[in-house]
């Protein structure tokens, strides 16, 4: 996995998804910007799942079934954003890691 070489993005991105534990740029080491750029991959990838999940209204019609497609490839086309549902079990599955890189181990 390729780091994100700019101290900002990786400051921006480990602050995102640890909002009460933030740290700046003179904290960055190349540990943690690997961890960053595999964060923000996975994010990405399971936000991208989240499009596709149809959103629940009332017993499902062949219609209902076409427009929730239609809705789902729109949403896939749209910017890319993080579910917060995916941003908070990111941060939880990525916890150790973040706080050993934090200490430099």
């Amino acid at each position: 996995m390729s780091s994100i070489s700019n101290d900002q993005m990786v400051v921006e991105i480990l602050n995102f998804f640890y909002p009460k534990n933030t740290i700046s740029e003179h904290d960055v080491t190349e540990q943690l910007g690997d961890l960053a750029a595999e964060m923000y991959a996975e994010a990405l990838e399971a936000s991208a799942a989240m499009h596709l999940v149809p959103r629940p209204t009332y017993t499902p019609s062949m219609s209902w079934l076409i427009k929730e497609g239609v809705k789902a490839f729109w949403r896939s086309r749209g910017e890319e954003e993080i579910y917060e549902s995916v941003r908070v079990t990111v941060a939880l599955k990525y916890k150790s890691k973040h706080q050993m890189g934090k200490l430099g181990i």
